[in-house]
């Protein structure tokens, strides 16, 4: 039976790829700097960097605790109690204290002077179910943002960020902006599920908020308004559970994972390019 011997032609250039993922300008985000943590780190969920000994405070959603890690491989790491609430999610360095994030919009804050002696509270108190990840402090210095990640006075379509006044110490009842699901969507060019944020921090170089999401494998860089401006997806290889995140002072970006399901915890560092 004859046949049919059909060529096609490719012409140079065409031939197919792999598509990798994107990286900001300023960042390559497939080729971090590990520093891999021990086990009692295992569910680090927020960072905040200390510029006087290149290290980052840390806590877990496990316990009231504050870690100190320097950026060194195999880091010695140092160890305070400050409370005995658990599901601390995010913590912020600012003016010479700690401000530490409750998942459920409490802030508890205190001096960095140790042992931890004085601590100080104050709550958000919104109604009905809500669950918070993320801290940041505004780059005017003067307020916390904190940005909610299923709050229930949201929509399904939105996430609101509240402030708190660092001088009068208090919050403000009503969102200060709101991170829209479909400016999201249009520049990813596809639909996902609810967007649920588990870190975010100002760029200290562009003024711009970076912002991750551990559920959606995706970083967002906003506005300080909450305009979103760049969408990004995360290789779950590399971001395998994020939800820390900070910056150096000369803007090199640093990201924790907490060690899931397996391996270790770890602080990816990406060198501003």
């Amino acid at each position: 039976m004859p046949f049919l011997l059909i060529i096609l032609f490719v012409p140079p250039g065409c031939h197919a790829q792999v598509k990798k993922t994107a990286s900001p300008k300023d960042y390559d985000l497939t080729r971090p700097e590990v520093i891999k943590l021990p086990k009692d780190v295992d569910q680090i969920s927020g960072i905040a960097y200390d510029g006087k000994d290149n290290a980052v405070f840390a806590i877990d959603d496990d316990h009231g605790n504050l870690y100190k890690i320097p950026l060194t491989k195999n880091p010695q790491i140092e160890k305070w109690d400050f409370g005995s609430s658990k599901d601390f999610e995010d913590v912020v360095l600012l003016n010479g204290t700690i401000y530490a994030l409750n998942s459920k919009g409490k802030l508890v804050y205190f001096p960095v002077s140790f042992p931890v002696d004085t601590v100080e509270k104050a709550e958000l108190g919104l109604g009905g179910q809500n669950e918070f990840e993320s801290l940041y402090a505004d780059p005017s210095g003067n307020r916390l943002v904190l940005l909610c990640k299923a709050c229930a006075e949201d929509k399904r379509h939105e996430n609101s960020a509240y402030a708190f006044d660092v001088a009068s110490r208090s919050f403000g009842r009503q969102p200060v902006f709101s991170v829209q699901k479909k400016e999201i969507e249009k520049r990813l060019g596809e639909k996902i599920s609810r967007f649920k944020p588990s870190a975010a921090n100002v760029n200290p170089l562009t003024g711009e908020v970076f912002i991750v999401s551990s559920i959606n494998k995706l970083l967002l860089i906003t506005d300080t308004n909450g305009v979103v401006k760049e969408v990004y997806k995360l290789d779950p290889k590399i971001f395998k559970q994020p939800e820390g995140l900070c910056f150096t002072p000369k803007g090199d970006l640093l990201i924790s994972n907490e060690a899931a399901s397996e391996g270790k915890a770890d602080i990816l560092i990406f060198r501003h390019l």
